[in-house]
């Protein structure tokens, strides 16, 4: 039989393709290209993002799949990896069962978004099926490390939702998210207190107090031991709860294990004693590595006194955020010298409180002295009514004269790095 030529075997043989690759590689291939939900230094309200392109994009990823089972293999624990759930009048519980049937194998983090107000249906809300579902199917996540709870979406409904459905959540979430809605507070709460052994990390969205605050909630055995990232947006938290909240985080030891901090829009004008009481009682603010604050205060004497109270209260911060205004020009003479990340609002140089607040001058001031020790990044976000504002042509220059790198954020905002 004459031999083949090694050109014609080249031809008849199977070529390699993309679905022969090993799993690892098309994990690698694949993970980036999932649609995810956009996250920054500040938490979203997520149910004013756009969900329905996030769900639209995500349409395409899940079909590619069904190219081959290599392509089915990778693809699956990818896009279950993460869950969004939007709950609606329409919902049917025995499709939201399915679901979580589905990817109860890979599924790490759960995004429920509920009805919000203004839509509400005539009938109770949510259904008592709806409450069933959403809890059995959490229950059967062993891997389940993330949840985030936004709307009237039914999970945490009362005390009993959480020991009935999913005690296995306080084996394995270690990141919380929640928006209390003025009826399931109470159940929020409870719940917050049988996931807190396990919680790391926990964010409360628009958490309103009830308007008698003699009428507490708040459960006794709230108990926080390992929680290291705590942060607070918008809302109207009650003081009673506040100091209830920090009062529970505490190590076996009785030491607070909490390293960073986040206060950011919250409605009321907050005295800014209570802010200081929270960061000096049991020594908060000396254990903080990251603190981030931006609340609206009246110009007073108090208030621009703050960041100088703020930062002697928080000798050990790595990275200090102060979106907050006015912000005196001052608070460059207070930076601890372990500071790495620093931002700021600053004023336009017309601005009626320029002469005595943070502007691209005094910005450009601190960058040319020698108090900068550990600092590694600068945020500017200007505070400018203008929307096609470019960065102050003095960041510019100063930037070039101490060697840095500089990056517009737009709308007059930057990115200085040291």
């Amino acid at each position: 039989m004459p031999a083949l030529d090694a050109s014609i075997l080249d031809l008849i043989s199977p070529r390699a393709g993309l679905s022969d690759l090993p799993f690892e590689l098309l994990d690698v291939i694949f993970r980036p290209l999932c649609p995810t939900l956009p996250r920054g230094p500040y938490l979203p309200l997520p149910w004013r993002q756009n969900i329905g392109a996030i769900l639209r994009e995500l349409r395409p990823f899940a079909n590619l799949r069904l190219v081959c089972s290599s392509f089915n293999d990778a693809i699956v624990p990818i896009f279950f990896q993460e869950a969004f759930i939007l709950i609606s009048p329409f919902t049917c519980p025995e499709q939201l069962t399915q679901f979580f049937r589905s990817g109860a194998a890979y599924i790490k983090s759960v995004i429920i978004f509920g009805h919000t107000e203004g839509r509400r249906p005539r009938t109770q809300w949510p259904s008592t099926a709806i409450k069933k579902a959403l809890g059995q199917g959490l229950g059967l996540l062993t891997r389940l490390q993330n949840l985030e709870c936004h709307g009237e979406h039914g999970a945490f409904a009362d005390p009993f939702w959480f020991q009935s459905f999913t005690p296995t959540l306080a084996l394995t979430v270690t990141s919380l998210s929640i928006t209390p809605s003025y009826q399931l507070q109470s159940g929020v709460y409870q719940s917050i207190s049988s996931l807190g052994g396990s919680l790391t990390h926990l964010a409360i969205i628009d958490w309103v107090g009830r308007v008698k605050e003699e009428i507490d909630d708040f459960p006794m055995t709230l108990h926080l031991p390992n929680l290291t990232h705590l942060a607070l947006q918008h809302g109207n938290p009650p003081r009673y709860g506040l100091q209830k909240l920090f009062a529970s985080i505490k190590d076996a030891q009785g030491r607070t294990p909490l390293r960073s901090l986040s206060i950011l829009d919250l409605r009321t004008n907050y005295d800014v004693d209570v802010i200081t009481n929270i960061l000096t009682t049991d020594d908060l603010g000396a254990q903080l590595s990251a603190l981030r604050l931006r609340l609206s205060l009246t110009k007073t004497p108090k208030a621009a006194e703050f960041p100088k109270i703020v930062l002697q209260a928080c000798p050990n911060l790595k990275e200090f955020s102060y979106a907050t205004r006015p912000v005196d020009r001052g608070i460059f003479s207070y930076l601890p010298p372990t500071l790495e990340k620093l931002e700021v609002t600053a004023l336009p140089a017309s601005h009626i409180h320029a002469s005595t607040s943070v502007t691209p001058e005094a910005i450009a001031a601190f960058l040319r002295g020698q108090n900068r020790r550990a600092l590694r990044a600068v945020s500017v976000r200007s505070l400018s009514s203008n929307p096609g504002m470019t960065v102050d042509p003095l960041l510019t220059a100063v930037c070039e004269e101490v060697g840095a790198q500089m990056s517009d954020g737009g709308n007059g905002s930057a990115m200085i790095v040291l």
